[in-house]
């Protein structure tokens, strides 16, 4: 800004002067101005208003300037229209020649979806998407973004589905101090099925409608339940988490060799209007004696025992608690989830890890999401290993160097809470990338994949070539050898030296393998052979 304000500033002198002598004329006894006297008037730009209605100032809003990021990308223009776009894409692919009847009928039916879908849901609605990143600390990011429509009347059900208004995230009362992955999400369940139904009804296809009249039947024969019962039974919330338990680990067999990781454990958990769902399961586990059954005020639980020892201790368990149904791969990850949920027992949210990365991001929403550093660094281990183990089968260290580096140096982590409101959804979290790497990475790793990816197979080409050409040498080897002992009337036992089949190959030589393997004529009664693993004639 100084450097524009001091060109600026010299530009009106010159100006100025320019003017002076222009009017005065060079030579006449006029006292010129003193220019160093007078004060420069700051220059702005003109202000430019866009001819369409956008959603910058609403969007923008929301985010955060000064970071690393910061994005605003108005959609309007190219979504209000989106229909009748794709209505012209369905006149002119109709109009491909040799286009049968029946495949133009069905061509017409899967347009007439996608159009219907796309003007019930309410995408064309969508005004504008900001994205913005601020680093807190060193490696720490505070990330938002912000998908914006105008208040409509009516909004399309993508508006509805995930909730309508911001609540406190109940289900982070559920998850246990050593979770390490979760995910929760409001979902209406009941209008998800209705959408469902209405956009088949107008697609036109029979047998996408037939297998909606018939699914509530069928769920019915399999599972003793209504359809529609079990539908009303269903709440707007569900979730899953993945636990590491470090006191017992596990060996996980990867290429290259097992790696230890903890214990995992996977918790289900449903929002639920009543019982009806873990009744019809209890009734099925009545009748097996393995079954251990607690039946407490406020609980009813339900384990069974099978232990598979290299997968751990897994003891399925099912429970009824507080008007939520909650499915765990063992009953002791069951019992840690409600103890946490009673208060009897610290959780996520008392662990220093959540309380840094839940900085400054809202404690109520629609849906959240939790990564934490421990599965982000065994994810990274298990990519590490298992592309290294490939690189040393297909490639070289090199290129195994090179591809590495264009992947994570460092454990992933993340937080986020999205909230849904009558202008949008608004998503903000922390975590160990910005939106910058995010967006750039892409774009740098394309070239480098496909170099990856050719590199190993040119390697693995090369050598396939190699063994082929070794093989053919063997070949006239063999051939050199009948011919000798054809010629000099020798038996099956014996043993012909380099020097006595040279006359019988090209430019009398023997040939040289192109990996560099040494050769065994051998006896007449078995195949000359290469030292190099593989080249062996069939």
């Amino acid at each position: 800004m100084k450097t524009n304000s001091a060109f600026l500033a010299i530009s009106h002198v010159v100006l100025l002067g320019a003017l002076v002598a222009v009017n005065f004329g060079c030579g006449k006894n006029n006292v010129a101005p003193n220019l160093s006297s007078q004060p420069v008037s700051k220059q702005t730009a003109p202000v430019i208003v866009s001819a369409n209605k956008t959603s910058f100032a609403e969007v923008t809003a929301q985010l955060d300037p000064g970071g690393n990021f910061f994005l605003y990308l108005g959609t309007a223009q190219w979504l209000e229209h989106l229909s009748a776009t794709v209505q012209s894409w369905r006149t002119n692919l109709a109009a491909l020649p040799d286009l049968s009847p029946d495949n133009a009928a069905d061509l017409g039916k899967a347009f007439d979806l996608v159009t219907a879908l796309i003007q019930d849901s309410g995408v064309q609605d969508v005004s504008g998407l900001g994205l913005s990143s601020i680093e807190l600390e060193k490696g720490f990011y505070h990330n938002k973004m912000f998908l914006h429509h105008h208040p409509v009347e009516s909004p399309g059900f993508l508006w509805k589905l995930c909730g309508n208004a911001p609540h406190p995230l109940t289900g982070l009362d559920f998850l246990p101090a050593n979770t390490a992955l979760a995910g929760f999400s409001d979902c209406d369940m009941w209008l998800l099925w209705n959408v469902t139904q209405t956009e088949v009804a107008k697609s036109g296809f029979p047998a996408a409608q037939d297998f909606l009249q018939q699914f509530p039947a069928e769920f019915a024969k399999k599972t003793k339940l209504n359809w529609d019962v079990v539908l009303h039974s269903v709440g707007s919330e569900i979730g899953m988490a993945i636990t590491l338990n470090e006191s017992n680990t596990l060996p996980i067999p990867l290429p290259g060799g097992a790696i230890t990781i903890p214990e995992p454990g996977i918790l289900l958990v449903l929002k639920v209007n009543d019982e009806t769902i873990f009744n019809r399961v209890d009734q099925e586990l009545k009748v097996n004696p393995q079954v251990i059954s607690i039946d407490q005020p406020g609980l009813k639980l339900r384990t069974m025992p099978l232990p598979i020892p290299f997968i751990g201790t897994l003891r399925p368990s099912t429970a009824s608690s507080g008007g939520y149904l909650l499915i765990s791969s063992s009953d002791a990850l069951m019992n840690e989830a409600l103890a946490v949920k009673n208060g009897k027992t610290p959780g996520l949210k008392n662990t220093e890890e959540f309380k840094r990365l839940a900085r400054q991001v809202p404690d109520q929403g629609n849906q959240f999401t939790f990564l934490s550093e421990r599965f982000g660094r065994l994810i990274y281990q298990v990519q590490e290993q298992t592309m290294r183990h490939s690189f040393n089968q297909n490639g070289s260290a090199m290129q195994a160097k090179l591809f590495q580096s264009l992947f994570q140096t460092q454990p992933a982590f993340a937080y986020s809470v999205g909230a849904n409101s009558p202008q949008g959804c608004l998503t903000v979290g922390n975590s160990s990338q910005s939106f910058a790497n995010m967006a750039l990475l892409p774009a740098a790793m394309v070239p480098a994949i496909l170099a990856a990816v050719a590199l190993p197979n040119f390697v693995k080409a090369k050598t396939v070539s190699q063994q082929n050409a070794c093989l053919n040498n063997l070949r006239m080897i063999d051939a050199a050898k009948q011919q000798w002992a054809l010629e000099k009337g020798k038996l099956s036992n014996a043993t012909p030296l380099p020097g006595e089949i040279a006359p019988y190959l090209f430019q009398n030589q023997l040939p040289h393998c192109p990996q560099g393997g040494s050769y065994t004529l051998g006896g007449m009664n078995e195949s000359p052979k290469c030292s190099i693993p593989g080249h062996v004639l069939p």
